[in-house]
């Protein structure tokens, strides 16, 4: 690279740096810098979106390289200064920068509408984001320029900072959350400025911030001073939120709506907490309100049936089933902060126990690896609206792939039913219905490599509604066996006691002109 070649850029500093005070400045600098960048991920799936999150990464590349550029076209000004005094003032002064950006990030509303505000705002919150890596950039640009006979440990250095901010990062949502981990990262930057200093004037000052930077993260430690403020481009009012708690797969927080709470998670996706009396559920309007929802075919079909709920979140599900006289629910949940703070700890008298009663079993872990590990099978294995309308709607995962919808989990779904149960996928769908037809898709090349070539009878679909708008939910049941003549007149006498249930395809209706019945009928499992 020129910038390495060129002799004003690279003057060697006055003193010679000491190996130990080289490598640790360099990795806690390194540390710093991936650990916000692992942060900002974290934190604009919450007040961005799903598909936003990875815009941490292309912000840590255009802020490194940015650097790197001034670096070169600044070297004659740059190479004034020793490498010490340099390093000490960019990594506290960074350290502050951090605070800064991650307040403009947590104030700056960015929605999915396409207008010029919004797109000016992504850009504000994109560029100030940016600016800690750019400062990042243009001290690691200095550092190798000026230590060419050490690169080999600057490299090592700098992946092993790399390294410990990626084991970091889990444990530190876990405990501190999203916002006091880049105030870590703020922290660690500040600790490098103290390690670069030659002075004890320029100590002191680095050692002032990393104070004043741990009492603010230790301040924070509820989230009460820095927080998310607003979320998908829309003010989050604290005075709804009764408790909010981070970890490393979501932010979950339990707002009071009216007489009800809800479990918020990420800003965006929302689950009620059921807090109904089993004793007193026939006739009121708990049972009137839960089944008449899609999923309550499930509930019709297998009343006494066993029950595996993936997501179970509030327990919508898990109360439709032991009301409807379940002897058996398995709930499994992949987030602790759902399963346990909150429906077994801060609300268990709120919810009424639920998920502490004999008859339901909570697993805090993946539903696939929890079906794939169980030998127990199930009369229904049901998921409802795992995914939010807002990830749906905008057609991608940033941070995971969503594998409970592949062909293989279906085939895992369709093993550990008894020979007569079903899979109950409830799906966010569209006026041009597309998620519905993919799982059907799914379920059928599932049962196709199960060897059963003609599965049309094997399904049911229903909706709440017409599909006349976006974001109604439907119902696919899928069974390794034909639906039954009765089974059909049981969910036709559900449907007309619940007008508001649409039924979009039955084995016995094959006069529907819907998209999904059709591709029931002709058997492809191709997606649309």
């Amino acid at each position: 690279m020129p910038a390495i070649a060129d002799p004003d850029l690279t003057t060697e500093s006055k003193s010679e740096i000491s190996d130990t005070t080289l490598m640790a400045g360099l990795g806690l600098t390194s540390f710093a810098a991936l650990l916000l960048e692992l942060g900002l991920t974290r934190l604009f799936s919450v007040v961005l979106f799903y598909h936003f999150a990875f815009l941490a990464i292309s912000i840590a590349l255009l802020g490194l390289g940015a650097g790197g550029v001034f670096a070169y076209l600044l070297k004659p000004q740059l190479a004034k200064i020793e490498t010490r005094t340099l390093a000490s003032r960019l990594c506290t002064g960074n350290s502050i920068l951090i605070v800064a950006v991650l307040e403009i990030v947590l104030h700056v509303p960015v929605a999915l509408d396409v207008a010029a505000k919004n797109f000016f705002r992504l850009s504000v919150l994109y560029l100030a984001a940016a600016i800690p890596f750019f400062v990042t950039g243009l001290l690691f640009s200095l550092i190798f320029a000026r230590e060419t006979r050490r690169i080999p440990r600057l490299y090592g250095a700098d992946l092993c900072g790399g390294a410990l901010a990626c084991l970091a990062i889990v444990p530190l949502l876990n405990w501190l959350g999203g916002p006091n981990a880049i105030l870590v990262a703020g922290i660690a930057l500040a600790g490098a400025g103290m390690l670069w200093s030659d002075t004890r004037r320029a100590r002191q000052q680095a050692a002032l911030v990393a104070a004043t930077l741990v009492l603010l993260t230790a301040a924070n430690y509820s989230g009460r001073l820095i927080d998310v403020v607003y979320a998908k481009g829309k003010f989050r009012d604290p005075a709804w939120v009764e408790f909010a708690r981070w970890n490393a797969l979501s932010r979950v927080e339990v707002d009071n709506q009216g007489q009800a709470k809800v479990i918020v998670i990420d800003a965006d996706a929302s689950t009620y907490i059921m807090n109904a009396d089993l004793s007193r559920w026939h006739g009121t309007a708990w049972e009137r309100a839960l089944m008449s929802a899609p999923p309550a075919l499930a509930n019709v079909l297998r009343p006494h049936g066993e029950f595996a709920i993936i997501g179970p979140g509030g327990g919508v599900d898990v109360l439709r089933a032991v009301a409807n006289g379940s002897p058996s629910v398995t709930g499994i949940e992949i987030n602790p902060i759902i399963a346990t703070t909150i429906m077994r700890g801060r609300y268990a008298d709120y919810s009424q126990h639920l998920y502490q009663r004999p008859d339901v079993h909570i697993h805090v872990t993946d539903g696939r690896s929890y079906l794939r590990a169980t030998p127990q099978n199930f009369d229904v294995v049901q998921m409802t609206l795992v995914d939010t309308w807002a990830s749906t709607a905008a057609g991608a995962f940033a941070l995971s792939e969503n594998n409970l919808y592949t062909v293989e989990a279906f085939e895992e779904y369709f093993n550990h039913l008894k020979p007569d149960g079903m899979v109950a996928i409830t799906r966010w769908e569209f006026r041009q219905p597309r998620e519905a037809l993919r799982v059907v898709s799914v379920a059928m090349e599932a049962l196709h490599r199960l060897g059963i070539a003609n599965p049309a009878r094997n399904f049911i679909v229903a909706a709440q509604g017409p599909l006349n708008e976006d974001g109604i939910p439907v119902l696919v049941l899928a069974k390794k066996t034909s639906f039954t003549p009765q089974e059909e007149s049981a969910v036709a006498a559900h449907l007309a006691n619940y007008p508001a249930l649409h039924l979009l395809y039955s084995p016995s209706t094959p006069e529907s002109k819907t998209l999904t019945a059709s591709r029931v009928r002709t058997g492809t499992t191709s997606p649309p």
